[in-house]
């Protein structure tokens, strides 16, 4: 049962599913980025969770009761998702730029993604999600572009997984 103080992430997750089924995919990918950098913009620069020099990592995932619940709801994980998923990974597989893409080990690691990057862009650094783990499974995921930029290995990611369920490296252009 859906109570009504927590329809608006169930519904933002059931209208994921709906964009799919309208228009693909890639469009709503766009929209879960734009929703995550406008709310962003809202939000202002800065970096959220716990920080140890230049490596930043969430202790918890903010979305997992939400996403939990909505699978437990629904069943399963809709298939829409993993078609949002998959369509993010093979664009950062195929840029020249992949670092800047999410690890993504569920849907709302996209929106985290945009929103934590436009803010850290906003603050004048640069956000490189290395990787995470779900709240649903033994899955991880990483972005093996980022991992490489940051001059690091799957290894030192998965000793901070151990503590966290999604890694970071911030970066700052002025003054590295």
């Amino acid at each position: 049962m859906i109570r009504l103080s927590s329809m608006m992430p169930k519904a933002f997750l059931m209208g994921i599913v709906e964009l799919v089924d309208m228009v693909g995919p890639e469009e709503a990918d766009k929209w879960i980025m734009a929703i995550g950098k406008k709310l962003g913009e809202k939000e202002g620069p800065g970096v959220e969770g716990a920080r140890e020099d230049n490596i930043n990592y969430m202790p918890i995932c903010p979305f997992a009761n939400e996403l939990i619940e909505f699978v437990e709801i629904e069943g399963e994980r809709p298939s829409q998702f993993m078609d949002i998923i998959k369509h993010t990974n093979k664009k950062r597989d195929e840029s020249d730029r992949g670092w800047e893409f999410p690890a993504i080990s569920h849907i709302f690691c996209i929106l985290h993604h945009s929103y934590r990057k436009h803010r850290a862009e906003m603050a004048g650094d640069t956000m490189l999600h290395l990787g995470c783990k779900s709240p649903l499974s033994a899955t991880v995921a990483y972005n093996d572009k980022a991992i490489e930029k940051a001059g690091m290995s799957r290894d030192d990611v998965d000793k901070i997984l151990e503590k966290s369920v999604c890694v970071f490296r911030i970066e700052n252009p002025t003054t590295e």
